[in-house]
């Protein structure tokens, strides 16, 4: 009998339909590579938190390309497993782990997992659906019961989620300049956003808060440019006992674990002030 998260999967992607998602062949054998981790009998008996790490592990080396979702025309579910982003390297991962964890580990149970996390409470209406803000993402997919913000209870600094970026810089995104009625409801979007009461942890204290990090937790650098709330994201990965980063790198231009541990490495970028923590929940 399918389970209820199963059925609910499945119907949010009828509702979606075939129609809005666009993919190639070569998506769906990267899908099909994955589900033969998906059968391996040691890959089955991991917990869920090292699961994420052994597929976020199977993007290595996969291309970093920079606005993959931004194409002409209406909002669709767009699946390149080819080219990521750190955004939807994220996405991506989260939403083939997730998928690996039903019966049925198909394409197109993949391909709704990843609607729910992309858009607002998981439903594509249109461009200002998609949840453009990370912290905005984290917050929704806390709210839909994918993940526990752990940085709310043990970070040390308050976070600013003051986000109007976008809708104060319009020009920079084709889809608004296309449809200029889209910025007011990115600026009342914005003004929500505001309202969050959140925590993140600061630079100075990773190390001292990372036993209570795990391999594959989600992590999010917070921006102090005003406007912004975070500039990059992946998953945490503990090396040699340092907590690391496995993430999509414009260092390398490809997916990748930081060099540094990861609080070393933050101190070498601008306007990274400390990071958010999420944990994937177990299903």
């Amino acid at each position: 009998m399918a389970s209820f998260l199963s059925i609910l999967i499945m119907t949010s992607f009828l509702a979606c339909g075939d129609s809005n998602i666009v993919s190639t062949d070569s998506d769906r054998l990267i899908f099909d590579e994955l589900k033969v981790i998906f059968d391996d009998p040691e890959y089955k008996a991991l917990p869920l938190n090292m699961k994420v790490l052994a597929i976020g592990e199977a993007f290595m080396d996969r291309p970093y390309v920079s606005h993959t979702l931004e194409k002409e025309g209406e909002e669709k579910l767009i699946v390149n497993l080819r080219e990521v982003d750190c955004v939807t390297y994220v996405e991506y991962v989260t939403a083939c782990v997730l998928a690996g964890e039903e019966d049925s580990a198909d394409f197109e149970t993949m391909a709704a997992h990843l609607m729910r996390l992309r858009y607002r409470g998981g439903v594509l209406n249109d461009y200002s659906s998609r949840l453009h803000y990370f912290s905005d993402w984290m917050k929704d997919k806390e709210r839909m019961g994918f993940i526990t913000l752990i940085s709310d209870s043990i970070g040390d600094a308050p976070m600013d989620p003051a986000v109007y970026f976008i809708s104060s810089h319009p020009n920079l995104y084709p889809r608004l300049r296309e449809n200029p009625a889209l910025i007011s409801k990115f600026a009342k979007l914005e003004k929500e956003i505001a309202d969050y009461n959140m925590r993140y942890i600061s630079g100075d204290s990773i190390d001292s808060k990372g036993d209570m990090i795990k391999d594959g937790d989600l992590i999010a650098f917070v921006s102090d440019i005003k406007g912004l709330d975070i500039s990059h994201c992946g998953f945490a990965a503990f090396r040699e006992g340092r907590l690391c980063l496995l993430h999509a790198s414009t260092r390398s231009n490809r997916v990748e674990y930081t060099p540094l541990p990861l609080s070393e490495y933050i101190k070498g970028l601008k306007s990274v002030s400390g990071i958010m923590v999420g944990r994937i929940k177990e299903r």
